[in-house]
């Protein structure tokens, strides 16, 4: 039997097993008898109120056999934990959807959970657990439907792991950030400063901003400064970089004669290199803080040439660890001077960016990601609940058949929350790549921290209120259902109890008028 998280796998045995302990409770105080003499007082005492006596005592025996008889019934289908339907835990597993970071995820059960759920926590699980007839009939049923139905829909690839795992790309060597600092400074400084200056109009440097973006001298790694003579070709940082071999042919201003253990590389060499370039330490811290990103970029954009791939996963890892300045003449955050001018204004445009960022993105983006992965565990929990309460709803019922059917639906329609949560996931899926067409365009803002335009809001805002919306749209629809159906069910016990009903008000009739004729003489 399939379930539909990781923690539904202990939370299905755990419900059962508290179901059959309060089960036990019931039956050895004697509350489970309760609901059989409230159906014998009821049945002898509405005819005996108004009928004669022999036609009230067959009106009393009749209603009693048809009320013992459906309430023994639900007794047998839906109190007792029976033998005949157990519910092992070997035969429980939830496979997860494939994932872009994961395309063939392992099916996880009791045995390897692939969780700490069963190892840390949620530990000690029976193997077997009984449970009664109908409702393991309710969760066959439901689990069969519910993966009937996400079998058949659409696949769609899963766009917010690529955002997740993104905001997980980062600098987590200090040694590298320092790197990525002294480069910032040495070599895209001076590159950008010279390139605003000449501001270049050739047919090269437009073929550039054309292939990489009007962007691309915005950052690092820009083609511009690589590819035109006179940038990263000619920029070397001033003092040497460790990792990088002295070389007599470049590092013309040390004495041969007694050479230093490390060189200064040309800006372009310290960038490209193919072992120990920045650009490919990024990569490779990127591949670390947050395994296989380079690959999920390769997955995602898979038309995109191998250098726009490898610039995408170093352009992510230095917008969530973007470099400072490494030189002590600039001071407070990138201001030019210490007075109260550029320190007002550092403090306002600080400010205005915090409330931009976390306001208007992060608030979405942080809710939605917590939503989606509190759901399941919420679902998980309410199961728990719903079968561990279900004796005492059964008793309290007094073994009703609508009593059956009403809580059928609502193991049903919790259950079937997983099916509307995919649903909401492949309308997500669509949404985005419907409204960022350009994989460049998506690979670059799409979880970009801060980045905070009406689409990546909108996107948010729906998608939130789809996975929280259909369930409460769903849970409401099925609650109007189970209130239909129990009063059909009632409705359809009528036709059999109608006779003695009758009868019984009838001889309530006739026992009145007889009193009212004696009263009178």
């Amino acid at each position: 039997m399939a379930v539909d998280s990781y923690l539904e796998l202990f939370t299905t045995l755990f419900g059962w097993v508290f179901y059959g302990m309060l089960w036990d409770v019931l039956v050895n105080t004697g509350l489970v008898y309760l609901p059989f003499l409230g159906i014998l007082i009821d049945n002898w005492k509405e005819p005996a109120q108004g009928g004669e006596v022999g036609h009230a005592t067959s009106l009393s025996l009749r209603r009693m056999e048809i009320d013992l008889f459906m309430a023994l019934m639900v007794v047998v289908l839906a109190g007792q934990p029976s033998a005949l339907t157990p519910l092992n835990a070997s035969a429980l597993s939830y496979a997860p959807p494939p994932t872009l970071a994961e395309p063939t995820p392992p099916t996880a059960t009791v045995g390897t959970p692939q969780s700490t759920y069963g190892v840390t926590g949620f530990t000690g699980v029976a193997a077997t657990v009984n449970v009664p007839v109908w409702w393991y009939g309710v969760l066959a049923v439901s689990s069969g439907v519910n993966h009937a139905v996400v079998a058949g829909l659409p696949t769609t690839a899963d766009m917010r792991t690529y955002e997740q795992q993104a905001h997980l790309a980062t600098i987590a060597d200090p040694r590298l950030r320092k790197e990525v600092s002294e480069f910032f400074t040495q070599c895209y400084i001076p590159a950008r400063s010279q390139f605003q200056r000449e501001r270049p109009d050739t047919l090269a440097v437009n073929t550039l901003l054309t292939t990489f973006g009007q962007s691309d001298p915005d950052w690092l790694g820009s083609h511009v400064y690589r590819d035109i003579a006179g940038y990263y070709d000619r920029l070397r940082p001033i003092h040497a970089v460790v990792g990088w071999p002295y070389s007599a042919a470049r590092d013309t201003e040390y004495d041969p004669a007694s050479p230093p253990l490390w060189g200064k590389p040309y800006c372009k060499q310290w960038w490209e290199d193919s072992t120990r370039g920045l650009r490919q330490q990024l990569i490779n811290e990127a591949d670390a803080t947050s395994a296989g990103f380079s690959s999920l970029v390769v997955s995602i954009a898979p038309g995109l040439a191998s250098e726009e791939q490898r610039d995408a996963v170093a352009k992510t890892v230095l917008k969530n660890a973007p470099p400072v300045w490494s030189s002590n003449e600039l001071v407070r955050n990138n201001a030019s001077g210490a007075g109260l001018v550029n320190a007002v204004g550092s403090v306002a445009k600080t400010g205005l960016a915090a409330g931009g960022i976390v306001t208007a993105s992060a608030l979405f983006s942080v809710t939605m990601t917590a939503v989606i992965q509190a759901l399941p565990m919420v679902q998980a929990v309410l199961l728990l609940g719903i079968y561990a309460l279900l004796p005492l709803v059964v008793v309290l019922s007094r073994y009703s058949l609508s009593m059956m059917v009403v809580g059928a639906m609502a193991i049903f329609t919790v259950k079937f929350w997983s099916v509307l949560w995919y649903l909401a996931m492949w309308v997500d899926q669509n949404l985005i790549l419907s409204m960022y067409p350009d994989v460049k365009i998506f690979l670059e803002t799409f979880a970009s921290p801060g980045e905070h335009d009406a689409k990546r809001m909108l996107l948010n805002m729906i998608t939130t209120s789809l996975y929280l919306g259909l369930p409460l749209l769903w849970s409401g629809m099925m609650a109007w259902a189970g209130i239909r159906v129990g009063h059909a069910l009632e409705s359809a016990t009528i036709p059999i109890r109608k006779p003695a009903l009758d009868a019984g008000n009838q001889g309530g009739s006739l026992g009145k008028a007889v009193v009212g004729r004696g009263l009178k003489r």
